[in-house]
Formats: C-alpha cells, structure tokens, sequence
C-alpha cells in the first residue's frame, strides 16, 4: 500500500499533495464506516431474515431516485462560486436545500401507497413513508457544510460521517435484538440522520439568513445542468432495485440487496475519492494545470491501482463466504459482478469530475443515455433467462456502456485520454473468469 502511494503522489504540487491529505482523512473515513456498516450488516443478518434486506433494498431505491431526479446541484454548485465561504451563499444555497428536502419527503409519503400495490408488498407503504421522513432531516443541517469541502477540511467530513453511521449502526442493532424486522435499518437511518444534524452545528455552527434571490439564480444556472444528468444517473443507478423485486423473489431479491450493500461500501469510498478530486480541481484556476492534475492522476490509477484491483475482485466470493453465513451464498457471484461494476464505474466517475470542473456535463449526460437505454433492453430478457444473475449482469453491461461512452465522448470533443478507461476494461477480464464456476459451483 505504500508502494502505491508513493507511486500516486511522486511529483506533486503543494496543492496536489493537500489533495492527498485529503484522500487519507476520507479513506481513513472510509474504512471506519466500512468497519461499521460492516460489523452492523453482518449482526443483522443473524437477526433478519433476507427477505427483509430485500423490502428495504427497494424502499432505498425508491428515495434514492426521487432524491437524485430533484438534485439540484447546489454543493458544487457552491464549491465552484467565487464567494462560496461567505455566508450569504452558504445561506441561500441552504434554503434550496430545504424547499427539495420537504418536496422529497411529502413525494416519498405520496407514492409509498401507490408502490406498495405496484409491487404487491403492503408492508411496504409503511417502511416507505417513514424513510421518507430522512430528507428533510438532512436538509435541516447547518449551512456551513459545504465550507468543509471547499476548504478541503475532510478531517472534520471524517468526524461527521463517522458520528452518523455509529449512531445509525448502533439504533439499528439495538432495536434488532428487541424487535428483528425491517423497521431495525428504517430506525437506524432516522437515528443517523438526527445525529447527523446534531454534529454539523457542533463541527460548523451557522444560522441561515436571508435567501438572496441573485444568488440562488446563479447556483441554480449551474445545477440545472447537473439536474438532468443526475436524472438519468438517477433511473440507470437504480433500474435494476426498482424492477427487481417485480421480476424476483424477495428471497432473491435479498441476496442481491446483500451483494449491492457489501459492493457499494466500497463505491463510496470511490465516490469520496471523487468528492476531493473535484475539490482539489475547482481551486486549480489555469484549465492547462487543472488538466495537467487530473491526466497525472488518471495515468497512476491506471498503472497501479487498477490492477491491483481487479486482481483483488477475484476474491470477493471469498468475503461473502468468511463474513455470511450459509443462507447467503447465492451472492458470491452476485458480489463478484457487482465489484467488477464497481471498478469500471469508479474510473468513469473520476475521469467526470474533470467534465464536471470544466462545466462539460452534457457529455456525461450523453453517455448516462446511452446507459439508461442499454440497461431498459437487456434488464428483462436478462433476468428472465439467467435470473438474479442476469440482473447483475445487466447492470455491469450498462455501466461498461456509460464508462466507455462518456472515455469515447471526453477524447473526442475534450481531447481527454482514452487509454485509462481501456486499461481498464482490459483488466475486468480476470475477475470476469472466475464467475461462471461460482454460478455452476452453486
């Protein structure tokens, strides 16, 4: 590992190497959650059955499309304006906030009905409505927040996070022993998200003024590029857990939900990788020494972390085998698809961040189109023919097409370099071997 670092931050400007400062407090952070999502998660699979994973795999992919289809952009929004540490941004940019965070909420207790017919699960309507409730609990969050990232404080991200997934972890364990059903993860995330207000006042105190209408026009000219692209993220991210209890049983269902969980513990360490990467490229002023950054970093991910990675996936049914017990085991390939989807997925979102600095969002839209309609064609037949397998792979299919749509889109009208997202796609064929005798082992 110090090897690859070594190799990673070689040559780095004095700003490069505060963004690597930055990656260590948000791996460290990371890694602290994934140890406790991960020791929660596995208490609560000896508490549950797997068709509980399965309930609130989908309620969680229900929320988490209507959040992204009302994002509106407002934190990079923030982190690229001039004036984004002065309080009257910071004010303005909470207020948009909110006003999308009691839409989320009364939209999430407006469908949940609706839903819980579509699917046929009547216990879904309640499990729904409550976790609606989550969004306007984090809207309420100090408007100061966004600071921490400007200012690249991932020390104090780290403080944050941590306090919101031991909180959540903890509520959820304890009500599992008293009473194990769903409702111990619905509580959990209710249970961190008031924990999560608590300590933003604690870390950046701030009483919102005013909203100034100039200001929320001009972050808003900015996040309606980012809405229409998280739209579509929105739909293709979560097409799979939408359809997928349609089309599965929720004992299936469940093992997929065990698998996505494990998988994207370790995408969000890549999604916080990202969140300082783009950090780190909005205070680049020069477009030339911006690009001259991220080509460096992209070059040294793909000639040492990515092959390491890949080789590393070839060992995830392993970990469903070490950490789960017997009743889980339909998810070793489940899991191993799903970390390939990972790696091809987290190499197309660092490269975005580029297009998202340089205001280029349109040719990350374009590709999430692409991706959208592949997963729309292949979702059904796929899962039809190869079940719970063919929805995994649907999903890994529609994620190479969004990360080699937007490598080809980026070199040709940004001249960006192709050849990390080819390296990579090389690389996905060792874990890829492995998964056809899982599937016949099983």
């Amino acid at each position: 590992m110090n090897f690859l670092v070594r190799k990673l931050t070689s040559g780095f400007s004095a700003e490069g190497r505060k963004g690597v400062a930055s990656l260590g407090w948000t791996g460290t952070s990371q890694l602290c959650g994934m140890v406790l999502r991960l020791g929660s998660n596995l208490l609560l699979t000896r508490l549950l059955a797997p068709e509980a994973f399965g309930l609130i795999g989908t309620a969680l992919a229900l929320m988490t499309t209507l959040e992204w289809l009302s994002d509106l952009g407002v934190l990079p929004a923030i982190l690229r304006h001039p004036r984004g540490g002065d309080r009257d941004v910071l004010s303005s940019g909470w207020w948009l906030g909110l006003y999308r965070g009691v839409f989320l909420t009364l939209a999430g207790i407006t469908v949940a009905w609706p839903v819980s017919q579509f699917y046929q699960q009547p216990q879904l309507f309640a499990v729904l409505a409550v976790i609606a409730l989550r969004p306007a609990l984090m809207s309420l969050r100090s408007p100061a927040m966004p600071k921490l990232r400007r200012e690249m404080d991932y020390r104090s991200i780290f403080i944050d996070e941590i306090c919101m997934t031991f909180f959540g972890a903890l509520v959820s364990i304890t009500v599992g022993v008293w009473y194990p059903s769903v409702w111990a993860v619905v509580a959990g995330m209710l249970a961190g998200a008031v924990s999560g207000i608590i300590v933003s006042y604690i870390l950046v105190p701030m009483v919102p003024t005013r909203r100034d209408p100039e200001i929320c026009q001009e972050l808003w000219s900015f996040g309606v590029k980012v809405l229409l692209n998280t739209m579509l993220m929105a739909f293709w991210m979560n097409l799979d857990r939408l359809l997928g209890l349609r089309l599965l049983s929720q004992h299936d269902m469940g093992m997929y939900a065990v698998a996505w969980n494990l998988a994207m513990v370790v995408e969000m360490v890549i999604n916080r990788a990202c969140d300082v990467h783009f950090s780190m490229l909005s205070r680049i002023g020069s477009e030339e020494h911006r690009r001259a950054a991220h080509d460096q970093l992209m070059q040294r991910l793909s000639r040492w972390v990515v092959p390491v990675f890949a080789v590393s996936i070839c060992l995830a049914p392993l970990m469903i085998r070490v950490l789960y017990d017997d009743r889980y085991l339909a998810a070793q390939p489940l899991f191993l698809l799903l970390m390939v989807r990972v790696l091809v997925r987290g190499v197309g979102q660092i490269q975005f961040q580029l297009l998202l600095s340089e205001n280029r969002i349109r040719l990350g839209t374009l590709a999430y189109v692409c991706a959208l309609v592949t997963q729309a064609v292949l979702i059904v037949p796929f899962t039809n023919a190869w079940g719970v397998q063919g929805l995994a792979l649907s999903t890994l299919l529609s994620t190479c097409v969004v990360t080699g749509m937007q490598g080809i889109l980026s070199s040709r009208f940004a001249n960006y370099s192709i050849s990390p997202v080819s390296s990579t796609f090389a690389w996905t064929i060792f874990p890829l071997m492995a998964t056809p005798f899982l599937i016949v082992g099983l």
